[in-house]
């Protein structure tokens, strides 16, 4: 089943409220916090349909898209800013490169460092935000509070049974109609190995003769 738009909003959502936090704010109405969220979300997506487009034009064959496609992308939603025109460096000879520079600076300075911080909530041990919380509330050291949920690992079930009906199972069910559907082709083959005159129809279902 597809997880609904209301999850992915709750996920996200901490994870702006962090950032707002580790900037310097530690109050939001909720609707600005909402629509900080929505665009977030949306900045996000835009990003990696860019990316899967940029992977695909520049011929990558793995699942996973290349340095390049992410930073042709990043340069397209504005990430990787102050660049001149490709024009413009191309007149002057020297690759722009200030906005990469500036990105790299930021994921590795103090601004990160503090969101990442903030994140962590004093748990250096964690990996990220999602495994400080899990060993907060997690009494143990295994997740299996979180088994069969989105932030656990999924519970491997078994053959799903099919109560009030014939069949067992799906499995079964599914294998009834494979043969059904097999048996118009099985009967056509026998009619015209008999040769049995010049009429090749298969057997009738029983419907056509209703109107005798």
């Amino acid at each position: 089943m597809t997880p609904p738009h209301s999850l992915f909003h709750s996920l996200l959502r901490p994870a702006v409220l962090q950032i707002l936090r580790a900037t310097g704010y530690h109050s939001a109405k909720t609707s600005v916090l909402d629509s900080l969220t929505d665009l977030a979300a949306r900045y996000f997506l835009h990003l990696c349909q860019l990316t899967a487009l940029y992977a695909s034009h520049n011929g990558t064959t793995s699942t996973t898209p290349t340095i390049v496609d992410v930073r042709m992308a990043l340069q397209r939603v504005g990430a990787l800013l102050p660049e001149r025109s490709e024009e413009e460096q191309a007149f002057l000879g020297v690759e722009d490169t200030r906005g990469v520079e500036e990105f790299v600076a930021w994921a590795a300075g103090q601004q990160n460092r503090e969101i990442k911080r903030v994140a962590l909530d004093g748990n250096d041990e964690a990996g990220d935000y999602l495994d400080a919380l899990k060993q907060k509330h997690s009494k143990n050291e295994e997740d299996t509070k979180f088994m069969g949920t989105v932030l656990g690992k999924c519970i491997e079930h078994g053959d799903v049974q099919v109560e009030g009906g014939e069949f067992p199972s799906i499995f079964n069910w599914e294998e009834r109609l494979k043969m059904a559907a097999q048996r118009p082709e099985e009967g056509r083959e026998d009619v015209e190995m008999n040769g049995d005159g010049g009429d090749s129809r298969p057997q009738s279902s029983g419907l056509s003769s209703l109107g005798d």
